[in-house]
């Protein structure tokens, strides 16, 4: 395994501890698993069934809850035949758990004895239960201001919380400080080799087959490229004979991925969101996802407030209780239906990556609106 950066192609060695290229680029893991699913270790009820895709052993890892393989959950009333990946049902409550497990027991094999991390809530909670659990010291950016219930979760892990004034990048800027301590979600190139578990658990679930559409929540994109990578690999080991159809979804008020995928300008004229979540101005990952969505014949696109807090009441009303953020995907499957590039029998998948326990008090007022 080696690192190499997605903008001047320099490759780093896996020992190196680099989250990031020397020229500023991102970098991505060069590692292609050879899997089957006669290499599925079915005794496992968890990501690590599939031990073989990811470039950490099970027997390597000192951290981790057996994270994964999350339920599978079909809506058989709305506008389209729809699955619901229930990550929010994660260790921590959150996806993030996926590529925690990752960048946490990485850093930890390679003699790191402290971990920083920013977050605007659900992958600080993630990184600080992780330590909890490891016994590592951790300290986590967050922006002044965010979600109570997240902050409240951290804290009760143990972790240091430092409320930073000012944008996402800010806090970002904060926690990178740290140096090779950081543990950044956005940054580390570790994460997505856990986040591509979901493809993975999809294929499986879904009959040994590639879904014909997928729907998720995008800021950085972390779990688009999760997704797309795995799936990639299933192709490439012969698994599935095609890709599925990739839409990444962003909150209006806050879509820079949207913008350079539309050919629109970027001024950075962001507004506040209740997408917390996906509320990132300066996505370093935005290119990828966007090469990635086109590959697949899918689409970026965004959606409204209104049409978030729609989607959240609409989704709780089916018994999913999605945080605002999640909530944005389900928005995105009801926009594409209404435009018919999703149709009445279109097989569609949407990931739910966070639960709607970690913004209770936001939650309240989101639903009372509608009384």
């Amino acid at each position: 395994m080696r690192f190499i950066c997605n903008k001047c192609h320099k490759v780093y060695d896996e020992s190196s501890l680099q989250w990031k290229c020397e020229c500023g680029g991102s970098l991505s893991c060069d590692f292609t698993p050879v899997f089957t699913k006669e290499d599925i270790r079915p005794e496992r009820n968890s990501m690590w069934r599939y031990e073989g895709v990811y470039p950490l052993r099970y027997e390597e890892l000192s951290v981790t809850f057996n994270e994964g393989y999350t339920p599978l959950v079909e809506i058989r009333t709305g506008p389209c035949n729809l699955k619901v990946k229930m990550d929010q049902l994660m260790p921590t409550g959150s996806f993030k758990d996926r590529g925690t497990v990752m960048v946490i027991n990485y850093l930890k094999n390679h003699g790191i004895e402290k971990i920083t991390e920013d977050s605007s809530g659900n992958a600080g909670a993630s990184v600080a239960g992780y330590c909890a659990l490891g016994n590592l010291p951790c300290e986590i950016y967050v922006p002044k201001g965010n979600s109570a219930g997240k902050l409240t979760q951290i804290r009760a892990y143990g972790a240091d919380i430092h409320e930073i004034e000012g944008s996402r990048e800010d806090v970002a800027a904060a926690a990178q400080s740290k140096g090779e301590f950081y543990a950044g979600h956005n940054w580390h190139p570790m994460f997505i080799q856990g986040t591509k578990s979901l493809a993975y658990e999809l294929w499986e679930q879904s009959g040994f087959i590639a879904p014909e559409n997928i729907v998720s929540a995008a800021g950085n994109g972390s779990t688009v490229l999760g997704i797309y990578y795995g799936f990639k690999e299933l192709l490439l080991n012969h698994q599935i004979d095609c890709m599925p159809r990739i839409f990444a979804v962003q909150a209006e008020n806050c879509n820079p991925i949207y913008r350079k995928y539309s050919g629109e300008g970027q001024d950075g004229n962001y507004k506040e969101t209740i997408a917390e979540g996906i509320a990132l101005a300066c996505p370093n990952k935005a290119e990828e996802v966007i090469r990635a969505v086109r590959d697949t014949g899918g689409q970026v696109l965004c959606v409204s407030e209104e049409q978030i807090k729609s989607a959240l009441r609409e989704l709780a009303s089916k018994g999913i209780y999605a945080e605002p953020t999640s909530s944005a995907a389900y928005a995105g499957v009801l926009k594409l239906c209404a435009e018919g590039v999703l149709k009445k029998d279109s097989h569609v998948v949407m990931t739910v990556s966070g639960n709607g326990l970690k913004a209770g008090r936001e939650m309240d007022d989101l639903l009372r609106e509608s009384f």
